[in-house]
């Protein structure tokens, strides 16, 4: 009889601590999908420090998020997040597409880096296209469909430079906003990531075109030099800043 209640309580034990396992650990499992989901789509290197979700009130917090350069590029962060939101429904977690309300993201750095005519934005993107287009091999796996509503960065910061030039250009971003991200049925976390990844790579390109002679003034550099080691075309640019230019040397 004692040997009986014994394994009761062994028993009842070791299901009260698989229990406590589980909840606790299912951050490591969210933590690792993010991570994983993430590489597979852009190829990069990806760090996440921690990520904590309360499922009873739908709500997750997640600090030390930070996306690596393209191979050929510094050792640098092409993306550093310091902390975010994570607003769910509560509703669709255990239906065919978990639905994200808002996404709300602080402390945002990216950096835009030119190296030989070419840019870790470039890189970056055709890196997450190739990425995309590939065949799936074998057995196609279910994977689980994520939409997210909104998707917002906050006062943004874009650190710019080239490879050999020690003066670094900053531009602040204010803040970013995507929505709709994975449409109304959803889309598998790597397509998400590979989405969001784009649209920083476009609107981190687009802000150092929009401002080339401003980055010129901060940077010591000629227009044309500077174009040219960040690999992009600057229609116009040269004849615009060269007003600025000369006020500039005087």
């Amino acid at each position: 009889m004692k040997i009986t209640r014994y394994l009761v309580v062994l028993v009842a034990l070791v299901g009260v601590a698989g229990l406590m396992w589980l909840f606790k650990g299912k951050d490591w499992l969210i933590r690792d999908a993010i991570v994983s989901a993430t590489k597979k789509a852009t190829g990069v290197s990806v760090h996440l420090g921690s990520v904590r979700v309360e499922l009873t009130k739908g709500e997750g917090q997640l600090k030390d998020f930070r996306l690596g350069n393209p191979r050929g590029f510094s050792g640098d962060e092409l993306l550093a997040v310091g902390k975010g939101t994570v607003d769910l429904d509560l509703k669709s977690i255990t239906g065919p597409v978990i639905r994200v309300q808002k996404v709300d993201l602080n402390d945002v750095s990216i950096l835009f880096e030119g190296r030989g005519k070419a840019n870790n934005m470039n890189a970056l993107k055709a890196q997450v296209n190739e990425r995309t287009a590939r065949p799936q091999k074998g057995k196609a796996e279910k994977e689980t469909k994520i939409r997210i509503a909104s998707l917002v960065m906050n006062d943004v910061k874009l650190d710019v430079r080239t490879s050999g030039i020690m003066k670094v250009g900053k531009l602040n971003l204010g803040t970013i906003r995507m929505s709709n991200l994975g449409g109304a049925d959803g889309d598998s976390p790597s397509e998400i990531a590979a989405a969001i990844s784009n649209e920083i790579s476009a609107r981190a390109t687009a802000a150092v075109l929009q401002n080339m002679k401003e980055l010129a003034g901060q940077m010591g550099q000629d227009v044309t030099n500077l174009a040219e080691g960040f690999g992009v075309p600057v229609p116009g640019v040269v004849q615009e800043a060269a007003g600025f230019l000369q006020n500039l040397f005087k």
